[in-house]
């Protein structure tokens, strides 16, 4: 797995296979910023795109998280171990990351009723330094503007990169072969999920990036505005 440059001082590193997990790193004079932390074994793949952009766990000033479900959160202890990072969450999301909980989700399929039933404790839990809200900026590389786009959970965020117009979706939007919304059996609330997605249609941006599959760069605001229209009204 390899780092993939998204724009100066901006990078996506998969942390699992064929783009199936990513995380982001954005990079100044002031250190680093992650976004995610990837599943347990993930920080082994973060580590190594450090040093291959010249950069050190130590360099990791903060740690932002879209949301607290394993995939984003299983390699957080591990990055807060070696970094000694603050930790950023939406507010509504700040008491499941330091529990180390993860959400229930909705209990309307049959799929839903069976994970709720499994242990919800599937991260170690951290404290949460800071405690975000719908359009805060993040002083992350000239500004992370945080989008609130609940219903995947309840405090997932998305994150607008203000000085190169890249976005990182989250889970509200993913991009495994096609573009596509969460399955409605891992969200809190999936009607609600694809409604707040129709937020990130409204904004200008350069590149969409994915915590789950590759970016687009060419063309992006307008292939995430015509796969937004698709879903019914």
């Amino acid at each position: 797995m390899t780092v993939v440059p998204l724009a100066p001082g901006v990078y996506r590193i998969p942390t699992a296979p064929w783009d199936l997990v990513s995380s982001f790193a954005f990079v100044d004079d002031d250190g680093v910023t992650l976004v995610d932390c990837g599943l347990r074994a993930g920080p082994r793949h973060l580590f190594a795109a450090l040093r291959a952009i010249d950069r050190t766990p130590e360099d990791v000033t903060t740690i932002v998280l879209t949301h607290a479900h394993n995939d984003h959160t299983g390699g957080l202890a591990r990055v807060l171990h070696a970094s000694g990072a603050s930790v950023a969450s939406h507010v509504d999301e700040a008491d499941y990351v330091r529990r180390g909980r993860e959400p229930q989700i909705d209990g309307g399929s049959w799929l839903g009723r069976l994970y709720n039933l499994l242990p919800l404790d599937r991260f170690r839990g951290a404290a949460v330094d800071t405690e975000l809200t719908d359009s805060d900026v993040i002083p992350a590389a000239g500004g992370l503007r945080v989008l609130h786009t609940p219903g995947h959970t309840p405090g997932h965020i998305s994150l607008l990169h203000q000085p190169t117009g890249v976005l990182i979706t989250g889970d509200a939007i993913s991009n495994l072969y096609h573009l596509r919304y969460p399955p409605p059996f891992w969200c809190s609330n999936a009607p609600l999920s694809r409604e707040t997605a129709d937020r990130l249609g409204e904004l200008d941006f350069e590149i969409a990036a994915f915590t789950h599959g590759p970016e687009i760069r060419h063309g992006a605001r307008d292939a995430v505005r015509d796969f937004l229209a698709r879903r019914p009204r």
